[in-house]
C-alpha cells in the first residue's frame, strides 16, 4: 500500500470520527420512531449515519424506511471500496450494504436483469444504467434524489443528491 492510500485512509477515518456524534456508537439497540440529529448528521432508526453539512432543517426528506433524513447537497463520503469487492465495485458495495448474497449483483447490469423493475424512482429502489447502480435513499425535491452511491468517483462512495433520469429502477427486496 503506498503512502497516498494510507494518508487517504487516515483522512477518511479522521473525517468520519469528527462527524460522528458521541452517542452514535453507544445506542445501536435504540430503535425509537424518531431519528437523532447532531452537528449536521442524522442517525436513522436502523443505525445508519447520514451527514449533510449544508442540510436545511426545514426541508427534511424521507429515507427508504420512512425516516426523516437531511438532503446532502455537497455529498458526504461514506467510505471506499468494501473488502472483497472488485475494482469496479458499485454493484458489490450496494449488494453488501443491502445484505444480498447473490454475487451476480456485483455486476451493475445484472441488477436490471435479475431484479423486478419499478415504474419510477422511489426510496428503497436501486437506479441502474449501463455500468452503474446506486441506491435511492430519499426524495430531495425538484426531481432530485438522495443517493447512496458506491464507487461514485475517485475510489470513494458517497451519499449525495443526484438526478436519476435515464436510469432503470429495480426493487432489491424483490
Amino acid at each position: 500500500m503506498n503512502r497516498f492510500r494510507i494518508l487517504g485512509a487516515l483522512s477518511v477515518l479522521l473525517l468520519i470520527s469528527l462527524n460522528l456524534p458521541a452517542h452514535a456508537t453507544h445506542h445501536h439497540h435504540h430503535r425509537s420512531t424518531a431519528a437523532h440529529r447532531s452537528g449536521g448528521c442524522l442517525l436513522t432508526n436502523d443505525g445508519r449515519m447520514t451527514c449533510a453539512p449544508n442540510a436545511q432543517a426545514s426541508a427534511p426528506v424521507m429515507d427508504a424506511n420512512g425516516t426523516a433524513v437531511a438532503a446532502a447537497d455537497g455529498g458526504s463520503i461514506i467510505g471506499s471500496r468494501p473488502d472483497g469487492c472488485p475494482h469496479s465495485y458499485c454493484g458489490c458495495g450496494l449488494r453488501k450494504y443491502l445484505g444480498l448474497a447473490d454475487k451476480r449483483l456485483n455486476l451493475a447490469s445484472n441488477w436490471a436483469r435479475l431484479l423486478p423493475h419499478a415504474a419510477g424512482p422511489a426510496p428503497g429502489l436501486a437506479a441502474v444504467r449501463s455500468g452503474h447502480v446506486m441506491y435511492i435513499e430519499a426524495a430531495a425535491g425538484n426531481g432530485q434524489w438522495l443517493i447512496r452511491d458506491y464507487n461514485s468517483g475517485g475510489g470513494l462512495s458517497r451519499l449525495h443528491v443526484r438526478d436519476v433520469r435515464g436510469y432503470v429502477f429495480v426493487s432489491p427486496r424483490g
